[in-house]
């Protein structure tokens, strides 16, 4: 006899209000699910509504001695589910401050049972009566992820989320613990070869005191989330300097702009790729392939480069070194979307 294919609801809770009792009550009052709660190391005068909950049917409960994390919290919860609970095939999870309604995460569930292979994302109307970190950092996140994944999404930052048991195996590799966990999740399902179905459903939008419950800081956790941004923007800047130092040093002692250009990125490839493989995207692989590949892509995007820089010194009456700067930060976006894309995947 084999066992009834489950889903299950994920809740993970750092010290929370009472919200959490209604967030569980409404849910309990629609569905059969169990419900997988995380203290993540809660303060001990918020332990009575863990202990209250503790009680309620088809509620496992799960505790970090400290605070570990969002995405350790969930980690946790995966792991115990892949683990000891085989036959649930898919879990959705939500925050536990009451912003997604018990409807909305039934929907949720509904289209998790379509796909095999899925990553369910509900996504908020975000108009101007919102509060205005939120909608200042979706709009911002929505910008920077069409550009680094190749893909947008209507809303980047949601915690109400459907995923298939294949896809919570690929999140237990993600070393991240905090908000970016969920930044990685996006990641992994924008890799075509994973073979990740990505689904997106409407949802109600609720904020509750101006969303002041979330513990999600804006400048930390936003900070983090854009790290790896970030560390590529620094190694960029210093292969940039190698290679300005070198392209003014030739043209001063005559050489053309082809020769400059290819002179200094021909230092400055060596020192970018080392930078890009030990520093940025932490690939520590010895592939020669994606040092080929790497140098062919630095030599292909050199000649547009040039071709770029040749044409507005003979149309516009501005400085080659200026022209060359302003050119190479116009391709700065294209070139990290394509390295981190093809040359320096997450390997597991």
């Amino acid at each position: 006899m084999t066992n009834k294919v489950e889903y299950a609801f994920i809740i993970p809770a750092y010290n929370p209000d009472e919200k959490l009792l209604e967030v569980v009550k409404n849910i309990q009052q629609k569905s059969n699910n169990k419900i997988f709660l995380i203290d993540d190391g809660s303060k001990e005068e918020t332990q009575y509504i863990f202990k209250t909950i503790e009680g309620y049917k088809d509620v496992i409960l799960l505790r970090n001695s400290v605070n570990i994390g969002k995405g350790a919290a969930l980690k946790t919860a995966f792991n115990k589910i892949l683990t000891e609970y085989k036959n649930i095939e898919g879990v959705v999870t939500l925050d536990s401050d009451g912003q997604h309604s018990a409807p909305d995460c039934l929907r949720m569930l509904a289209e998790l049972e379509k796909y095999s292979t899925v990553l369910v994302l509900g996504y908020r109307n975000f108009s101007k009566d919102i509060p205005l970190k939120s909608y200042i950092g979706n709009n911002i996140s929505k910008f920077i992820y069409k550009l680094v994944f190749g893909r947008s999404f209507q809303d980047t930052q949601t915690g109400l989320r459907g995923l298939s048991k294949d896809f919570m195996q690929k999140c237990l590799l993600i070393k991240s613990n905090g908000f970016e966990f969920e930044t990685e999740q996006l990641s992994i399902a924008t890799n075509k070869q994973n073979n990740i179905n990505i689904v997106e459903i409407p949802i109600e939008t609720i904020y509750i005191q101006n969303n002041k419950a979330s513990s999600f800081r804006p400048l930390v956790d936003s900070f983090k989330i854009y790290f790896v941004l970030l560390r590529y923007g620094f190694s960029s800047l210093i292969s940039a300097l190698i290679d300005i130092i070198i392209f003014i040093n030739a043209i001063l002692f005559g050489s053309s702009i082809l020769t400059a250009n290819m002179m200094g990125r021909s230092i400055g490839l060596v020192v970018n790729f080392i930078l890009l493989r030990n520093v940025v995207f932490k690939d520590t692989s010895k592939n020669i392939k994606s040092f080929i590949l790497f140098a062919l892509y630095v030599l292909f995007i050199g000649l547009i480069s040039t071709a770029l820089q040749e044409f507005l010194v003979r149309h516009i009456e501005l400085n080659v070194i200026f022209i060359k700067i302003l050119v190479e930060l116009s391709l700065f976006i294209i070139n990290f979307a394509f390295i981190k894309t093809y040359l320096f995947k997450k390997r597991n």
